[in-house]
């Protein structure tokens, strides 16, 4: 708006300068007698003729006074017009009324002088024109070249003047040229209306001679305004303005106002021919007479301007050097104040902007650029931000926009109220209940190819149903406060940043909305969200410095190409851009959520950071995602998730998590509880929100760490041969098989299926079996209270404690324990009965050894029973091990225990007991089969009885081998044989 300086139109005021016209031929002289009149001249009238007439006056033949006005004339001659003298040549002196307490050279106390070649005097019809009275005249006829002078520097030349003496008017109709406080000018025509009485003239304005100058009309101005406020230092000497109507020109030089009519033109000069320009129907010039301009000498530049005012619709303005074109329906200019005001229909354009509204007023300061400015009523504002190409921007509101210095700044304050709506290019927009912006300016003055002038954004607040639209997503706050600053551009093509619309979003992309998915935004929301955008310095994208969101965060974002839907919710959300361009994210609630698809994080507090691709959560939280397979390595059903819970931290390093205190883990229908979990993902995860993935995450590695304890389900349907389900469980599922393990520390790599366990720790197996045709035998029976739907079927159970490790493979179905290995098996009544080893009960049985090796094999049969039809011997169910998928009919597992070292063992099967010690022993579900054997010079010793009631017979032998089905037992290099009496 920097255009509108030419509203700085001080001394307005013009004058028409032009060389003295030739005398015109004179008349015929009179007679010899008529040349002496017989009246002599008033006093005075050698006082004003010594001051402001030439040297003739001060003799003129013919004098006198009418009214306050003196005439002055020279040789008469006769004339062919009836009652009427000519004078050459002639003058007048007009000196009203004035302050006798004026200093001499007030401009109250200035004449005005009219000099004219020649004077046609009119007199009444009854007048002697042989000796007419001068008191008796009428009026005159200026003839030849006339001039007219006055306060203030005032000067009109012309030539063909009319003197009306009851009007006291001095016109003319032919081309006049003016000079005026320094100001010049040409017209047609002018007219000079001659103050009277000062009597009533205005209060602190001084009176003068001159009530009012017309210039008739083709006005022609050069106003010089070096001294005025638009050129403080006085660098424009050279500068003159030009004012140009087509209509007149109305000085009132007691008001000091000019107005101009009917098509002014106002040009101002800024450069090589560069112009400012204003065009209007009507102006008013306001002037004041400067402080100390009181001398005659001083009468050239005397007054300065104060205001104008231009009106006619369209009020029209340009400036070429700052590209700029306004119009409005009224204009007005202060030069004290330097505020320039626009009314009505206001529309203004420049090199990369446009406005529109009704009411501007804006203030200038001592650098010239616009200082304040305010727009009352409805109005929008468009301009282009730098860039390749440039990016447009829009701002509308309904109730008014303002511009202030931001008080301790240097910086500007823009506001805009009554729901303003700022757009950023076509697809983003900001809309509130108000916004405030702050500018910054450079050093770089506003004008022709800078655009805005070293200007730069440098903060936006955004108060009230605030709501943000981008190609990302929407937002919707209470508050929105951005800080912008510039980036190096090194920065900004080295670096993968991520980058905004305008408004604060979670990116470009891969996660960006492609205009296939415009309906699969991002929505955001908070009370309030607080962030640093950089600004490239050639325009361009903003890019994300920090964003910090407080107060019911929530983010949603629906699933876009190579990018997982997500949501976040919680009280406090922080994104801060971290070195190599990628960004870290922090998130606080109660609790705190971070969803990615299927996988969800929740805590006190979450932080991820995607450089480095580290991350934690403090305090208890919860992760749960979904698995496509078992920890058996079985394919999981449908729907099947992981959940873990700890209740210190968790920490993700890259590809290691760690679950600390109190970890909670589980899959399906198991759960393992330890201190620690530590997690070796296959890869590391991508934590940048904008382009999330994790459906493609599995486990590598599982730690398991101190006092791991495991409990396991499975369940089967009813009525049904099918497969045994780990998961979710229909209403005609019952339960099939419960496993519970002890462990100091157990590690399963996933890969592989291997698993290591640390002791000292137990496992513990409940499995369904076959309804017995006959009861149990007695057995001592420990019963744990579980809530489980039971019914009259066996149990197989199987425990086996070891001392310090286990190690195993899931899928070729092995394990080994260390140290003190005792194995107990057994069948119960229901799940949580176990079996004592010192009262064995029948179908029971137990093994101590140094080393368990325990081996699983799947054979193609579905059944497994001893010969009397009970079923067979319970599998061992590995900590690790999941549920059966083959079809029971087409498969079965076999169980084969291997104990070595120091391998005691008993049992209570098929109506037989036996008792055995030998180096090694081993047993065999499907052949039903129990091998004792030792090494070198040691003998396996055998004790067994067929019936409760029978001696225990004694066999050492170097191998044993003995049936559980035919009870026989075969002997390999036998050392003796007996029986064992019973005791008394």
């Amino acid at each position: 708006m920097s255009g509108l300086l030419l509203t700085s139109l001080s001394g307005a005021y013009s004058g028409i300068v032009s060389s003295l016209l030739a005398v015109p031929e004179r008349d015929r002289p009179l007679k010899e007698p008529a040349m002496d009149f017989p009246s002599g001249p008033p006093p005075e009238n050698a006082v004003r003729a010594q001051r402001y007439l030439p040297e003739w006056a001060v003799t003129a033949r013919w004098q006198g006074r009418w009214g306050q006005t003196y005439f002055f004339a020279g040789r008469q001659m006769a004339v062919d017009e009836e009652s009427a003298v000519r004078c050459a040549p002639f003058a007048l002196v007009h000196v009203p009324d004035s302050d006798p307490a004026l200093p001499r050279g007030n401009p109250g106390k200035v004449p005005v002088v009219i000099l004219a070649d020649s004077a046609v005097v009119r007199f009444p019809d009854s007048v002697d024109l042989d000796d007419p009275d001068p008191r008796l005249a009428v009026g005159c006829r200026l003839d030849g070249a006339v001039e007219v002078t006055g306060p203030d520097g005032l000067a009109i030349r012309g030539e063909n003047f009319r003197f009306d003496r009851e009007a006291m008017l001095v016109a003319s109709l032919e081309p006049v040229q003016l000079a005026w406080s320094g100001h010049t000018g040409r017209a047609d025509g002018a007219e000079v209306h001659l103050g009277e009485s000062q009597a009533t003239k205005p209060a602190g304005l001084p009176a003068g001679p001159v009530r009012a100058v017309r210039l008739i009309r083709n006005v022609d101005l050069q106003m010089s305004l070096s001294r005025q406020v638009d050129d403080p230092d006085g660098g424009n000497q050279s500068g003159r303005w030009r004012i140009t109507c087509d209509g007149s020109m109305v000085v009132d030089p007691v008001q000091l106002v000019a107005t101009l009519s009917n098509s002014v033109q106002v040009r101002r000069p800024t450069g090589t021919d560069h112009w400012d320009s204003l065009a209007c129907r009507q102006l008013t010039l306001q002037f004041r007479r400067r402080v100390g301009a009181m001398l005659e000498s001083d009468g050239q530049g005397s007054l300065e301007f104060v205001q104008f005012q231009a009106s006619g619709a369209p009020v029209q303005v340009g400036s070429i050097e700052n590209d700029l074109e306004a119009q409005a329906n009224w204009l007005g200019y202060r030069a004290d104040a330097g505020t320039i005001e626009l009314q009505g229909d206001v529309a203004a354009r420049w090199e990369r902007g446009q406005l529109s509204t009704q009411h501007v007023l804006l203030s200038r300061g001592k650098d010239g650029r616009i200082q304040r400015a305010l727009c009352r009523g409805a109005g929008t504002m468009t301009w282009k931000q730098p860039g390749n190409p440039p990016v447009p921007v829009t701002a509308g509101w309904s109730k008014q926009m303002t511009l202030a210095p931001e008080p301790g700044t240097n910086q500007d304050l823009v506001v805009l109220e009554g729901k303003p709506v700022a757009r950023y290019r076509t697809d983003s927009a900001l809309t509130a209940d108000s916004i405030r912006i702050w500018i910054s300016r450079g050093d770089v003055p506003a004008g022709r190819g800078n655009g805005v002038g070293g200007t730069r954004v440098t903060r936006l607040i955004a108060r009230d149903q605030v709501g943000v639209l981008t190609p990302d997503g929407y937002v919707h706050t209470a508050l929105l406060d951005m800080a912008f600053e510039p980036i190096s551009a090194r920065k900004r093509a080295g670096e993968k940043s991520r980058r905004l619309n305008g408004q604060p979003t979670l990116g470009s992309g891969p996660g960006r909305v492609r205009p296939d998915e415009q309906g699969k935004r991002m929505e955001f929301w908070a009370e309030s969200i607080r962030g640093r955008l950089g600004v490239p310095p050639a325009g361009g994208e903003l890019a994300l410095l920090e964003v910090v969101t407080e107060g019911r965060v929530g983010l949603s974002r629906p699933a876009q190409q190579d990018a997982d839907p997500v949501e976040i919710t919680g009280d406090r959300v922080r994104i801060v851009e971290t070195d190599g361009g990628g960004h870290g994210l922090t998130i606080v609630g109660q609790p705190a959520v971070l969803r990615s698809g299927s996988h969800e994080i929740n805590g006190p507090s979450i932080a991820v950071n995607s450089t480095s691709g580290r991350g934690s959560v403090d305090g208890s939280g919860t992760l749960s995602m979904p698995v496509d397979r078992l920890l058996s390595g079985d394919p999981a059903p449908p729907g099947t998730r992981l959940k873990v819970r700890w209740d210190e931290k968790l920490v993700l390093d890259g590809k290691e998590i760690s679950f600390l205190g109190g970890v909670k883990s589980e899959l399906a229908d198991s759960r393992v509880d330890c201190d620690q979990l530590d997690v070796t993902l296959n890869r590391s995860p991508d934590l940048s929100v904008d382009t999330t993935r994790w459906h493609d995450i599995e486990f590598k590695m599982l730690r398991f760490r101190h006092s791991v304890r495991l409990t396991r389900y499975v369940f089967t349907p009813v009525g049904e041969s099918g497969q045994q389900h780990t998961s979710k469980r229909g209403p005609r599922s019952h339960l099939a098989e419960i496993l519970k393990a002890r462990l100091a520390n157990l590690q399963i790599d996933m890969v592989t299926r291997d698993s290591n366990a640390d002791g000292p720790g137990w496992i513990q197996t409940w499995r369904r079996g076959r309804r017995r045709q006959g009861p149990l035998a007695p057995a001592a029976l420990a019963r744990a209270n579980l809530p489980l739907e039971l019914d009259a079927a066996n149990w197989q159970y199987l425990r086996i404690d070891f001392a310090r490790g286990s190690q195993g493979n899931i899928d070729r179905g092995f394990a080994t324990f260390d140290d003190q290995v005792q194995v107990v098996s057994g069948q119960v009544s229901r799940p949580g009965d176990i079996v004592d080893p010192d009262r064995l009960g029948r179908d029971s049985g137990w093994m101590q050894c140094d080393s368990l090796q325990v081996t699983q094999e799947r054979i193609a049969s579905n059944k497994s029973e001893s010969p009397d039809g009970r079923p067979g011997s319970a599998s061992l169910v590995l900590p690790v091990a999941g549920a059966t998928t083959e079809p029971a009919s087409a498969t079965r597992r076999s169980l084969t225990l291997q104990a070595r070292g120091d391998a005691t063992g008993a049992g209570r099967m098929s109506g037989q007991s036996w008792y055995g010690r030998a180096e090694t022993i081993s047993f065999n579900e499907s052949s039903g089969q129990v091998v004792l054997s030792s090494l070198g010079s040691q003998k396996a010793t055998l004790w067994r009885r067929d019936r409760e009631d029978s001696p225990f017979s004694r066999v050492d032998a170097q191998r044993l081998v003995m049936s559980i089905r035919t009870k026989e037992v075969i002997l390999d290099r036998a050392a003796a044989t007996r029986l064992v009496p019973k005791r008394p």
